[in-house]
């Protein structure tokens, strides 16, 4: 061992804490006190336990303290003397599955809450996500932390040592780490389970001889409840010591490049033990001349920036998603991405409510004078975040825990619906309605109705709207027509017409109802405003003397439907194929059904026969509407699908049919071709995917991921020798896309995150409806909760997506601006005639160029101002600038973690330069006058 004695062996004792997983929240957290509490009497009472680390995360502090509020000041006390180690994170969150601004959130709450505890871990120590999303060396870097740890994602091809040279998608370097064999564990099962328990790596059976005093209920409500050791057995095995430090040591410390090697001590739910540090001592007695330290991640990481030769370095580039190739570093189980769609489902919308509605409009209503001093918006982030915790969103633990989880994302729609509803009903208030009755040429008597659009995009909207308008039955005529400011008639279209009386809510008066008839109708909204609104006047006229003023409009017959863009026909067996009218180019057979049964986990997929097709199918196909905003037709399939996965080994399996309704919506004037699916599923074990041969000769594919366009390639690779098969089912969140740079094919989603591009000719695009598996997890035996069906995803589910195909790439295209146009749609207001000073047409915000992409406007943490994120996605620098409709006092480019950058000048009093990097993210604060 004298050859390693020029090296320090950092041990660090720390846990890693699953918020919810094999135990729901409640009934997890009740461990997790005990847990702190023993790691707080350690730390008391033995000043040579040097410090415990709670898995970079905060929130364990705070459901600790929930319970044990008096704890408060000893636990700040540790955590400021730098002997307990809290955050970054609020949450371990699961990058790929959350969107961008999440993460951001989760970093920002993580840092409040550990600053209220006493201070800020700030070591990019992630022992979570199945991957590394590209853009988290520039978070990081932002939020002032250098090093990253993480293992997931990197194997020893992309890096053969342990420390790498990260280079993000911006260019940001950070160093990093991947450890070495059993990564954030190797100590643990190295050396402190043999010392300790006289345990090795793989023993996983406890026999009840070895003595301790077990505990489990044998009743029948409790039956199934784990075991747990409420007196441990108090061993110590120094005859292992000697043994073990030299295994460890043969097995990792030629893996580094610099004389600091890192000895994690922490398993899953694990807490700490005294015996450490004796432990520490004994090894330094059988073994003088290593240097072994019990060490913190910050002592670790000064040393080695202090000894690390950065330029030895191998690079390593953009997102991270390698599967395992050898023992030195870990899986991926990158298949979460499938596991429970509708919780990616939820998610996407609960995010869709607070960052694109809630949150901006919410700050316009501030800027024309409400008071906006609540916490509404940051207890909807805070639910939100919580469900990102990588096992939480991941779709891989009990039925409970994701039943816990769909109350949070409801509760924060429910506060995001309704800040969203306090600010737009301030702006409304607020608009001069009046000048649209003087510009009015209809003389109808209901002339105090009025229409208002509002617009979560930073892009000009023009598209088909669906509306519901209530006419007082004293007004109703029969008929109506729509108009703006100038007297113009709105195209629009009556759907159904029905009498309601909905009920009138007034904090000074009893509820009152009004009596009403109400329109079900399309309206073609022109010139919307980008993150603004358009006012309209709604007026009655006799049936007789209705005026739709035609524009060009969406058409069919027999199997084709069409408009100005697209020409999509319906092919016998359920399929489509679009015309791009504006090119010329024709995509074929798009929209079959592929399903495939599912042998593996929520972390693995396993596909297994019989593969299923709709190619050869002959579904129902009906027409359904017809006229000229809006034609859609409806498709529905009819698959014998095996029963269970036992069923699929059978020769003549049972089965049940799976029941799918395409609905294709073509609107006016649109470039996309919707498509909405119900599913009702009532079989077990199988993927569900819909699918789009492209014909494109393409060799990337590119998907919008968090704060960037990340490009991927087609081929696989050869890799029979590797532990674990790469994944080519990639992440995804607003879309992808498939282009040869002349024309491409854009699928974008609504929620839905996992798609791949099949190696074929066709360059076939495969997007994952679900994925139902059996719920079995092996945390030592296996434990089967195959009774528990929430994996399987039985039942009825919907999908939305839609289907662009587009000249160029997807920046030529504008994806982003059909995509971001598509998951947020225009929020529809009627309202009664106010006297306000707004104009009846008003951006509140303009970011130019569209190639800039908003992610978020909000209140700034010290609550001195308002925050502006945008980020640029492409692979130039963009010069741009910001307008706004309120004149400016100062701005401020800021970090992520919202500290000064430096000072921007303004171009005029409403206006200012931006210029951001390829792929760089943008954060500003603003002060208005």
């Amino acid at each position: 061992m004298k050859d390693y004695k020029d090296k320090t062996f950092h041990i660090i004792s720390n846990t890693h804490w699953d918020r919810e997983w094999r135990y729901p929240f409640q009934r997890n957290r009740q461990m997790l006190v005990d847990m702190i509490d023993k790691v707080l009497e350690i730390l008391e009472s033995n000043p040579d336990y040097r410090a415990f680390h709670l898995d970079s995360q905060s929130i364990v502090v705070k459901d600790y303290l929930e319970i044990k509020p008096h704890k408060e000041n000893l636990i700040r006390k540790l955590v400021q003397e730098k002997r307990l180690f809290i955050g970054p994170w609020y949450v371990l969150p699961e990058q790929f599955q959350v969107g961008g601004e999440n993460l951001i959130r989760n970093l920002l709450i993580g840092h409040k809450l550990s600053k209220k505890y006493g201070r800020v871990s700030k070591i990019g120590y992630s022992p979570f996500s199945w991957g590394q999303i590209s853009q988290l060396p520039q978070i990081y870097k932002e939020f002032g932390i250098e090093l990253i740890m993480f293992y997931r994602g990197v194997n020893s091809l992309d890096s053969p040592k342990a420390e790498f040279l990260w280079i993000g998608a911006d260019g940001t370097e950070a160093i990093a780490s991947r450890f070495s064999t059993m990564p954030r564990y190797n100590f643990y099962f190295y050396i402190y389970r043999p010392v300790v328990h006289n345990e090795f790596p793989f023993d996983i059976e406890y026999k009840w001889s070895k003595g301790g005093v077990p505990f489990h209920f044998a009743d029948k409500l409790l039956v199934d409840e784990d075991y747990f050791i409420v007196e441990p057995v108090d061993g110590y095995y120094p005859e292992n010591i000697e043994k073990q430090v030299k295994a460890i040591i043969q097995d990792q410390v030629n893996d580094f490049t610099t004389p600091h090697i890192i000895w994690m001590e922490g398993h899953d739910s694990s807490g700490p033990n005294e015996k450490t540090v004796r432990i520490i001592k004994d090894i330094k007695k059988i073994f003088p001349e290593l240097n072994v330290v019990h060490s913190t991640l910050e002592d670790y990481a000064k040393a080695l920036f202090e000894s690390v030769d950065v330029n030895s370095l191998k690079k390593v580039y953009g997102e991270r998603r390698s599967a395992q190739f050898d023992r030195r570093s870990g899986n991926l189980y990158g298949y979460t991405t499938s596991a429970r769609m509708y919780l990616k489902q939820k998610n996407f919308e609960a995010e869709r409510w607070i960052q694109f509605y809630a949150e901006p409009f919410n700050v316009f209503s501030a800027l024309v004078g409400r008071d906006i001093k609540d916490n509404y918006a940051e207890l909807a982030w805070d639910l939100i975040v919580q469900n990102s915790a990588h096992d939480s969103i991941g779709g891989c633990s009990l039925d409970e825990v994701h039943e816990d989880m769909m109350c949070r994302y409801k509760q924060a729609i429910e506060i995001s619906k309704g800040v969203f509803e306090r600010a737009i009903k301030f702006i409304s208030k607020n608009i001069n309605l009046k000048v649209l009755e003087s510009g009015s040429s209809s003389s109808s008597g209901a002339n105090s109705i009025f229409l208002i659009a509002f617009n979560p995009t930073q892009f000009v909207r023009n598209e088909v709207a669906e509306c519901f308008i209530d006419i007082p039955k004293e007004f109703d005529t029969g008929d109506l027509v729509v108009e703006d400011s100038q007297g113009n008639k709105i195209p629009f279209q009556i759907i159904s017409v029905k009498p309601v009386q909905p009920v009138l809510e007034q904090m000074i008066d009893r509820p009152m109802y009004f009596d009403m008839i109400r329109y079900h109708c399309l309206l073609q909204l022109n010139e919307i405003p980008s993150f603004g609104y358009k006012a309209f006047s709604v007026k009655t006229i006799e049936k007789s003397n209705v005026i739709i003023q035609k524009s060009k409009n969406t058409k069919s017959k027999k199997n084709i439907i069409e408009n100005e863009y697209l020409k999509v026909k319906i092919n016998a067996n359920g399929t489509f194929n679009i015309l791009n009218k504006t090119t010329g180019i024709e995509y074929k057979n798009l929209g079959y059904f592929y399903d495939e049964g599912e042998a593996g986990h929520a972390w693995v997929n396993i596909p297994t026969k019989p593969f299923i097709t709709t190619l050869k199918s002959r579904p129902q196909i009906k027409f359904i509407e017809s006229s000229e905003l809006l034609s859609k037709v409806m498709i529905n399939h009819k698959l014998n699908i095996p029963a269970n996965l036992s069923e699929r080994k059978k020769k003549n399996p049972k089965t049940k049919v799976l029941h799918i309704e395409l609905t294709l919506n073509l609107k006016s004037n649109s470039k996309i071709l919707e498509l909405n699916i119900e599913v009702d599923n009532q079989s077990e074990s199988h993927r569900l995917r819909i699918m789009f041969p492209t014909g494109l000769n393409a060799d990337y594919h590119f998907a919008e991921g968090q704060f960037d366009l990340v490009k991927r390639d087609v081929k696989r690779i050869d890799s029979k020798d590797w532990i674990e098969q790469p994944m080519y089912d990639f992440p995804l969140h607003h879309f992808m896309d498939v282009s040869d740079h002349k024309n491409g094919l854009a699928i974008i989603v609504d929620g839905l995150k996992e798609y791949e591009v099949k190696a074929d000719k066709q360059r076939t695009i495969a997007i994952t409806l679900f994925r139902g598996f059996e719920y079995i997890i092996q945390p030592s035996s296996k434990q089967d909760y195959t009774f528990q069906k929430g994996s399987q995803c039985l039942g009825k589910s919907n999908y939305r997506l839609a289907v662009y195909p587009h000249k160029g790439d997807w920046q030529i295209g504008e994806v982003y601006k059909e995509a971001l146009n598509f998951n947020n749609p225009l929020s529809l207001v009627q309202t009664g005639k106010s006297n306000g000073t707004l104009p009846v047409e008003n951006s509140f915000i303009r970011i130019y160029p569209e190639d800039l992409i908003f992610s978020s406007l909000k209140k700034s943490e010290d609550e001195d101002g308002f925050v502006l994120r945008i980020y640029n996605p492409t692979e130039k620098n963009i010069e741009g600038r910001i307008e706004l409709m309120k004149e400016i006092k100062k701005v401020e480019q800021v970090t992520l973690e919202e500290a000064f950058i430096n000072r921007i000048s303004l171009i005029d009093k409403n206006s200012f330069k931006v210029s951001l990097g390829a792929k760089k993210i943008g954060t500003y604060k603003l002060k208005f006058t």
